[in-house]
C-alpha cells in the first residue's frame, strides 16, 4: 500500500468512527478545537500505531448552542 492510500484509509476509518459516534448521540455536532485535535491524533495513531496514544482532555458540550 502506498503512503497516499494509507493516509486516505486512516482518514476514512477515523471519519467513520466519528460519524458513528454522532449518529449514536455520543458526540456533539458542535466542533471545537479539542474535537479537531482528537480527530487529528486518531488519524496519526492509525498511521503510526506504535506511538503511545495521547490522552486529550474532553470537555462537555456547551448548552444553549
Amino acid at each position: 500500500m502506498n503512503p497516499t492510500q494509507q493516509i486516505a484509509d486512516a482518514i476514512r476509518k477515523v471519519t467513520a468512527a466519528v460519524q458513528k459516534a454522532l449518529d449514536g448521540g455520543r458526540r456533539s455536532r458542535v466542533v471545537d478545537v479539542y474535537d479537531l485535535v482528537e480527530v487529528l491524533l486518531a488519524v496519526a495513531d492509525e498511521l503510526d500505531p506504535e506511538f503511545p496514544p495521547t490522552k486529550v482532555k474532553r470537555r462537555k458540550p456547551r448548552r444553549g448552542r
